[in-house]
């Protein structure tokens, strides 16, 4: 009988203990969850904020500002381009088929340089926005405001 209380004792404090560790599980689900709210947060300012990621982004943005900024002058050249070629050609009447094939091909390339251009403008713009670079705003050109075209 008495090893039968032992047998008892010992299965009802496995059962106790089991119940015990399941509460304090329960207990520190809200400790868990902070927990990983830390290091989730900790692990984005680390990845963020190290030396690569701030150069790969500022020569980006650097890069595609350039890049804008030179398109500009493109397209610029490219509406000159059509409107000289339109001026030299004399009225639109008078123009042969290899006049009107040259004034389709100058609009095309225009044309071609705009889409580029309202693309590049449209990328800066929204990796702009992104949250994770918005460290960068402060030395860049802020947004480029410019009409598409």
């Amino acid at each position: 009988m008495r090893t039968f209380g032992i047998i008892c004792l010992v299965i009802g404090g496995f059962i106790g203990l089991g119940a015990l560790g399941t509460a304090l599980n329960l207990i520190t689900i809200p400790w868990l969850k902070l927990n990983s709210q830390i290091q989730t947060n900790r692990d984005i300012v680390t990845k963020i904020f190290n030396a690569d990621n701030a150069l790969y982004n500022y020569h980006w943005f650097k890069e595609r500002a350039a890049a804008i900024t030179a398109l500009e002058t493109t397209i610029g050249q490219a509406d000159a381009a059509v409107k000289d070629f339109e001026i030299s050609a004399g009225l639109r009447t008078t123009w042969t088929f290899d006049d009107k094939n040259e004034d389709s091909r100058l609009r095309s390339v225009a044309q071609g340089q705009k889409a580029q251009y309202n693309s590049l403008v449209g990328e800066y713009n929204a990796r702009m926005k992104e949250a994770d670079r918005s460290i960068f705003e402060e030395r860049l050109p802020l947004f480029f405001g410019l009409m598409p075209f």
